[in-house]
């Protein structure tokens, strides 16, 4: 795998962080306390370096939002599948790549100092450490598998030849759902003890002890979440792979093993807990959220800003999200949006953009959540939908319909898939829009949606209609929706495997 530190050196020339040297040099690592923590700063604050681009992809291949800057129009048109993305394009296709494998490297070569510091950490101490870098490590390949899904993605590790495989998604996610069990199983080992890093203010609510997970404060709260949304969609990997997955009118056989961990590993998480779900406050996320774990941003000299505040002017909500949302009455919709103040650009594309914006990232400091209570939730609700398990999931697709959208009556639906994956899909939708966790752009792919839920560049009546004519018009053909809902392996990779990537399924 390459080491190319372009991105993060011009990002960071000007920080005063003395993680600085560790990221550009991530070979040396100073031997000490010191300098393991420096190292640990700089894996969390490269972590977050990607994290605008995840939302702007997996947000315009959702239909939830676009850039509708005159100055790109490939925000559009690749963005939201008028045209293929192309792989050497060096936009959307340089995204969730690079930046990943540059923070993999930096987790492994923060793993392999641990031995070496002097004074010896103690084994609990050792342990911890492990088992937090291991779950960022993790969290990394989500991102690239979650963004590539069956394009495949490069197990990178320590010491092996260069280039490596390229995997089935599969496989892809055997080995994350791995590697997070394996960094639990650390995290245990150390115990409750504190936790001998410093982690930024986003991960207040799990920066107390190393674990154990169902304890408020435990880091391992945040490898159990994201073990119950990665076997989820291990579960669905392995049907889709074999031609069991399911269809936009049948359920398929998600893989049950899969589903029964990844419900186990979600509901051992002490982030998880329904009852505490309620409507979100007007002003954008907070990190003083028991339940929640945030990536924290600032427009201090040397930090980087929230990347969605910084296009909010031209990020317009679409007409395909607004219609899907119960925009009088859901507590949600009135707390996150709000009347777009500027006129959307792009006039070839511009009708199909409705008049609002996203609004809860109203600062460059506002934090962009990895992982909610409200999140969890429909995702368990998902696990539970997999199992067959309707009225279960319906249940907790009411909690959130209730708690976090504010109505007094639950949801009515018949107790079968079809229904209860519809309901499922709607409340995922406003509760998770334009956030960092691509639940909308997972879900549409995992259940074969995304024909279906991306009518966009479809539509005969309405807003979209007027999108459609104006394309047609402007091109002089009817548009193509190529839905598209994931990446492409960027140039630079295809290039250094001499032009061929081929995927290794074992």
């Amino acid at each position: 795998m390459r080491s190319r530190f372009l991105l993060l050196l011009a990002v960071l020339a000007a920080c005063k962080d003395s993680n600085v040297p560790d990221l550009t040099d991530p070979t040396s690592v100073a031997n000490t306390p010191t300098g393991i923590q420096n190292v640990v700063t700089g894996l969390f604050f490269a972590a977050r370096l990607d994290v605008g681009n995840y939302v702007f992809a997996s947000s315009a291949f959702g239909r939830d939002a676009g850039n509708f800057t005159n100055t790109e129009p490939r925000w559009i048109t690749e963005g939201l599948g008028l045209t293929p993305i192309a792989f050497n394009d060096f936009f959307w296709s340089q995204w969730e790549w690079d930046q990943e494998y540059n923070n993999i490297k930096l987790a492994n070569n923060l793993l392999a100092s641990i031995p070496n510091v002097v004074p010896a950490y103690p084994s609990a101490q050792a342990s911890a450490i492990r088992g937090v870098v291991r779950t960022i490590k993790a969290l990394q390949f989500m991102m690239i598998a979650e963004t590539h899904d069956t394009v495949g993605v490069s197990l990178y590790s320590p010491g092996a030849s260069s280039p490596q495989a390229i995997y089935c998604n599969r496989d892809v996610w055997q080995y994350i759902v791995a590697l997070l069990d394996s960094a639990n199983g650390d995290l245990n080992t150390a115990g409750a003890i504190s936790l001998p890093i410093t982690l930024p203010s986003g991960f207040g609510a799990v920066g107390l002890s190393a674990g154990p997970s169902t304890t408020g404060g435990a880091f391992a709260a945040f490898n159990r979440a994201l073990a119950g949304k990665a076997g989820l969609q291990l579960a669905y990997a392995i049907a889709r792979q074999s031609g069991a997955g399911p269809t936009s009118n049948t359920a398929g056989t998600p893989d049950l093993a899969a589903l029964t961990r990844a419900d186990s590993a979600l509901k051992a998480s002490a982030l998880f807990n329904p009852s505490a779900i309620a409507p979100p406050t007007p002003g954008g996320f907070s990190t003083n959220d028991a339940y929640g774990v945030y990536h924290v941003f600032s427009g201090q000299s040397g930090d980087l800003t929230n990347s969605v505040n910084g296009i909010s002017g031209t990020y317009a909500v679409l007409w395909d999200f607004v219609a899907d949302v119960d925009t009088v009455n859901d507590l949600r919709w009135k707390a996150k949006f709000a009347v777009n103040q500027n006129a959307v650009q792009q006039a070839t594309f511009a009708p199909v953009a409705s008049p609002y914006i996203y609004n809860y990232y109203p600062s460059v400091s506002t934090p962009i959540p990895i992982v909610r209570n409200e999140e969890l939730t429909l995702i368990d609700a998902q696990i539970q939908l997999g199992l067959g398990a309707y009225g279960n999931a319906m249940n907790l697709i009411n909690m959130v319909h209730q708690q976090a959208g504010g109505y007094a009556t639950p949801l009515t639906v018949p107790a079968d898939y079809l229904d209860v994956r519809n309901a499922l899909l709607k409340e995922q939708r406003i509760s998770t829009a334009i956030e960092a966790s691509g639940d909308r752009m997972i879900s549409i792919r995992m259940y074969d949606m995304a024909a279906v839920a991306d009518t966009t560049w479809q539509a005969h009546s309405g807003p979209d209609a007027a999108g459609v004519a104006s394309v047609k018009t402007s091109t002089g053909t009817q548009p193509t929706d190529f839905h598209t809902t994931v990446l492409p392996i960027e140039e630079t990779e295809i290039d250094g495997r001499g032009g061929h990537v081929t995927l290794t399924c074992p």
